[in-house]
């Protein structure tokens, strides 16, 4: 056996509703089935552009922390406009 970790696939991202401040920052995120929570913290955030030659992506990624304590990771899909969680 090896020790070498397994990579795994990514689920697929689910549409979320989000709420942001006047500033365009998260304040609120709802996801699917579940109430809406406070975006207490972004741990980190990120922005992917590419794909060019084929279908163009835009994303602005963020890792928040609720206020129940989990991490999310989001992102807005800049093209489309819509804000997605991403499973693990």
């Amino acid at each position: 056996m090896s020790d070498v970790p397994r990579l795994r696939p990514l689920g697929q991202p689910r549409v979320v509703t989000v709420r942001t401040d006047k500033n365009g920052e998260l304040t609120h995120v709802r996801l699917p089935g579940k109430p809406a929570r406070t975006v207490e913290s972004v741990h980190e955030r990120w922005r992917i552009d590419d794909e060019w030659w084929q279908q163009p992506i835009s994303r602005e990624y963020r890792v928040v922390i609720l206020d129940d304590g989990r991490n999310v990771t989001l992102y807005h899909d800049l093209f489309e406009g819509n804000w997605y969680a991403q499973r693990d």
